[in-house]
């Protein structure tokens, strides 16, 4: 999940989508391929103070920027093809 709410929005969560469709290559609302990922964009994460946010697998990730977030989904997926 991807928060858009106004914190998140100002703190250029545009930015973190734009940069999750392009490492995953899905919009909102699609899963990967792989069944490893989903896409969902939502009102309100409640972390505003962690703005921009993304939630997986029940997990949050905070003050995002493009190279953290590439590098948090390589790593979930680095880890799930090692299983």
């Amino acid at each position: 999940m991807l928060c858009k709410g106004t914190a998140c929005h100002v703190n250029n969560s545009d930015l973190i989508e734009k940069t999750i469709i392009e490492t995953l290559g899905i919009h909102d609302g699609e899963t990967t391929d792989d069944g490893l990922f989903s896409l969902k964009n939502v009102a309100c994460l409640g972390c505003c103070s962690l703005s921009p946010v993304m939630m997986i697998n029940g997990e949050t990730y905070g003050s995002l920027t493009p190279d953290k977030t590439k590098k948090i989904i390589n790593d979930i997926r680095d880890k799930e093809c090692a299983l």
